[in-house]
C-alpha cells in the first residue's frame, strides 16, 4: 500500500485522509463554547464582587426569617481570632478599633489587598474560560491557540496560591495598631489551602507546556520532512 506525503496531511490509495491537527465534534466542542461562555460569566460576577467587596471591605450579608436581608459591616472578622475576641468583648477597644479602620489609608490598604488577591483568581476564570472557547473553536490549529490561556491560567492559579498567606499575612499587620495588642508581625500560613491548589496548578502547567512542546516538536519534523 502506497503512502504519500503532502504538508500536514497523510494520503493513501484506500483514501484515508489522517489530519495533523485537534479537533472535537460538533457536540462536543459546543459544550466546550458553553463552558467557556460560563466560566466568562463567572469571571465577570467575581470581578463585579471583589470591586464591591474592596469599595467596602468587611461587608457581609445576613439574612433571617423574622428580620429579611441586610447588610452589615464587622472589620474584627478579618483579625486572627485572638485579637477579634480581644476587640468584640471590650467595647472601648471596639471603639478604637472603629476610628482606627476609619482612616482613609486603612480602607485603602484594605481594598488594595482584596483586589490584588481576587485579581489572580479572576484571571484563573477568564483564562480558563477562553481555553475551552478556542478548543471548541472550528479554526486550526486548536491545541496551539489553547494552551498559551491554559498555561496562564495555570500560572495565575499559582500566583493565587502564593497570595494567598501574604494577603492574609498583611492584612492582619495593617489591622493589628486599632487592636489592643498594638502593632506587631503576623504570618499566616495555612498549606491545607496554598498547597493543594499550588500542586494542581503545577500540575496543569506541566501538561501544558509539554503538550505544547510536542506540537512544537511535530511542526518541526513536518517542516523538515
Amino acid at each position: 500500500m502506497g503512502m504519500v506525503y503532502s504538508g500536514k496531511t497523510y494520503s493513501s490509495n484506500r483514501k484515508k485522509t489522517v489530519i495533523d491537527s485537534y479537533s472535537l465534534p460538533n457536540g462536543k466542542a459546543r459544550i466546550c463554547r458553553i463552558a467557556g461562555v460560563v466560566f466568562l460569566l463567572v469571571a465577570a460576577i467575581w470581578g463585579v464582587a471583589a470591586a464591591s467587596q474592596a469599595s467596602i471591605p468587611g461587608w457581609s450579608l445576613s439574612c433571617s426569617d423574622e428580620q429579611g436581608c441586610h447588610r452589615y459591616v464587622d472589620l474584627s472578622g478579618l483579625l486572627p481570632s485572638a485579637e477579634q475576641a480581644a476587640v468584640t468583648g471590650d467595647p472601648a477597644a471596639r471603639a478604637r478599633f472603629t476610628a482606627y479602620v476609619d482612616q482613609p489609608p486603612v480602607r485603602a490598604g484594605l481594598a488594595g489587598l482584596i483586589l490584588f488577591d481576587e485579581g489572580f483568581l479572576i484571571f484563573l476564570f477568564v483564562a480558563v474560560g477562553l481555553t475551552l472557547r478556542r478548543l471548541g473553536g472550528r479554526g486550526r490549529p486548536v491545541l496551539a491557540r489553547a494552551l498559551p490561556w491554559l498555561k496562564r491560567g495555570a500560572l495565575s492559579a499559582v500566583l493565587w496560591a502564593i497570595a494567598q498567606p501574604l494577603t492574609d499575612s498583611l492584612r492582619a499587620m495593617l489591622l493589628f495598631p486599632g487592636t489592643p495588642s498594638g502593632p506587631s508581625w503576623f504570618i499566616a500560613l495555612d498549606l491545607t489551602v496554598a498547597g493543594p491548589a499550588m500542586l494542581l496548578a503545577m500540575a496543569a502547567y506541566a501538561t501544558a507546556w509539554a503538550l505544547e512542546a510536542g506540537i512544537r516538536a511535530e511542526r518541526d519534523l513536518a517542516d523538515f520532512v
